[in-house]
């Protein structure tokens, strides 16, 4: 068993498990329900997909034969709105066709059934090592804290509109790497269309409010923040 000290790095995670097997997915909630901020429970991958998108979750652990929608195609969907989340992959069958499947799909780890607790938890930490590192130093002393989409610029909170928080809060979750247009949209603006007018006058309004660098532009792919 993990030392607790070590557990308590799980307390801000939000966890989602994509599993249709009942008894399984009730021992695994169980061992991350005392550890972890919120643990949800799918049993079937539409349903899993459904609850992301609404509650956009830290991390998904997910079988890989689930009913209505397989575990690989779920995670698919999902890296499309969040090509950030870490996803853990479980499955009986460890074929070279799943394996490979799921590094296509950019899973953190594939876990084989039965789990063991200590080899989920500690793949969660590993999965989840960023996200528990709370705070990011930009340029110009700014930081943005993950946990609680706040920007500051020494000590001084900036104010943001719902589009322009969620827009940096995506960028700095993938800190120095470019996200496409088409993430960007489903992201920040969700079922709404984005024109790129109105994601230039997004970002002008970031920038405005910062400094000109915060979020630099891709020509012809998209944005990216660079850490400090």
């Amino acid at each position: 068993m993990l030392d607790l000290s070590i557990l308590k790095k799980l307390s801000n995670l939000n966890v989602l498990i994509v599993e249709d097997d009942e008894m399984t997915s009730y021992a695994l909630k169980q061992s991350l329900i005392l550890h972890c901020h919120h643990v949800d429970v799918a049993n079937n991958g539409m349903l899993g997909f459904e609850m992301f998108e609404k509650n956009r979750h830290d991390v998904v652990i997910a079988d890989i034969n689930l009913p209505e929608m397989n575990g690989l195609e779920m995670v698919a969907a999902m890296h499309s709105i969040a090509p950030h989340l870490p996803v853990i992959i479980m499955t009986s069958y460890d074929n070279s066709e799943n394996i490979a499947e799921s590094i296509h799909q950019r899973a953190y780890s594939y876990l084989r059934k039965p789990i063991q607790i200590n080899d989920l938890q500690t793949t969660l930490l590993m999965a989840t090592k960023d996200i528990c590192i709370h705070c990011v130093s930009l340029h110009n002393n700014y930081t943005y804290d993950i946990e609680h989409k706040l920007l500051k610029n020494v000590g001084k909170t900036i104010t943001l509109t719902k589009s322009e928080r969620e827009l940096l809060h995506l960028l700095v979750l993938n800190i120095n790497q470019t996200i496409d247009y088409l993430t960007i949209e489903n992201y920040v603006w969700k079922e709404k269309s984005m024109s790129i007018q109105s994601l230039r006058m997004c970002i002008k309004k970031i920038r405005n409010k910062t400094y000109p660098e915060i979020i630099e532009n891709v020509s012809g792919y998209g944005y990216r923040v660079i850490s400090s």
